[in-house]
């Protein structure tokens, strides 16, 4: 099972101002539940790179879904989860990506840049120990495209989690 979304649970402010949505990322039988901010992407901008994150993971391209894009002068990184299509399976890992080792300082983030710095696939990080990765079918994350329109991830889309 494959699906991305908003929930319909209320962001808790974590700082005064702070404006942002709670996600839910479903992988097989694994859930990640997310805080995405809304500074500098709006909903409709997430739902919109996350169809185009999938399709390009698909083809075979390295790719991630941004669940909480920042600049580089509103924080010190990004959270996503970049993507590999290894067979008939994607391939998920949760990062953290650090705008300043890959030098980015500006205010304006090109997303196609972004996806060229996933790289290869690495099941394991610089000591060889292996890292955590989810791994999906990758006609279930094609159904999941198939059965949503352009407005992918309403939170009248998500799905019944079974007990």
């Amino acid at each position: 099972m494959f699906w991305i979304g908003f929930t319909k649970g209320p962001l808790r402010e974590a700082r005064h101002g702070e404006e942002g949505l709670v996600g839910l990322l479903m992988l097989g039988s694994h859930e990640e539940r997310f805080v995405t901010h809304t500074w500098t992407w709006s909903q409709e901008r997430y739902v919109s790179e996350w169809r185009r994150a999938l399709t390009q993971a698909l083809a075979g391209k390295a790719s991630a879904l941004i669940t909480d894009m920042r600049t580089p002068a509103q924080s010190s990184h990004l959270i996503w989860w970049p993507m590999w299509r290894i067979g008939n399976e994607l391939v998920f890992q949760n990062q953290l990506f650090f705008f300043a080792k890959h030098k980015l300082k500006s205010t304006h983030i090109d997303v196609e840049h972004l996806y060229d710095l996933v790289g290869n696939h690495k099941p394991v990080n610089h000591d060889g120990v292996q890292v955590s990765e989810w791994r999906v079918a990758a006609e279930d994350v094609k159904s999941f495209l198939d059965s949503t329109s352009d407005q992918l991830v309403t939170t009248n889309s998500q799905p019944r989690v079974p007990n």
